[in-house]
C-alpha cells in the first residue's frame, strides 16, 4: 500500500496526507464518520496526556522544579 501511495501522492508527507484523506472518506461513505470523530478525540486527549506525562518525567529529571531551593557551586559550598 505504501509503494502505492508513493507512486500516485509522492514524498512521505504527500502519502500520509493521502492515507489520512482515504481514511476519512472511507468512514464518511461507510456511515461511520461520528466514530471516527471519537476516535480521533480520544486519541488527542491520549496523546496530550502522554505528552504532559513525558515532559513532567524530562522536568523531573533535569531538576526544573529545584528553583526554590538553589544548589551552591561545589567551590562555594563551605564559604
Amino acid at each position: 500500500m505504501r509503494a502505492l501511495l508513493s507512486l500516485v501522492a509522492g514524498g512521505p508527507g504527500r502519502v500520509a496526507t493521502t492515507a489520512a484523506a482515504i481514511v476519512v472518506i472511507v468512514f464518511v461513505l461507510a456511515g461511520h464518520g461520528w466514530d471516527l470523530v471519537r476516535a480521533s478525540w480520544f486519541a488527542l486527549i491520549f496523546a496530550g496526556a502522554f505528552a504532559f506525562a513525558v515532559l513532567a518525567m524530562i522536568g523531573a529529571a533535569t531538576g526544573v522544579a529545584d528553583g526554590d531551593s538553589p544548589v551552591p557551586a561545589p567551590g562555594q559550598a563551605d564559604q
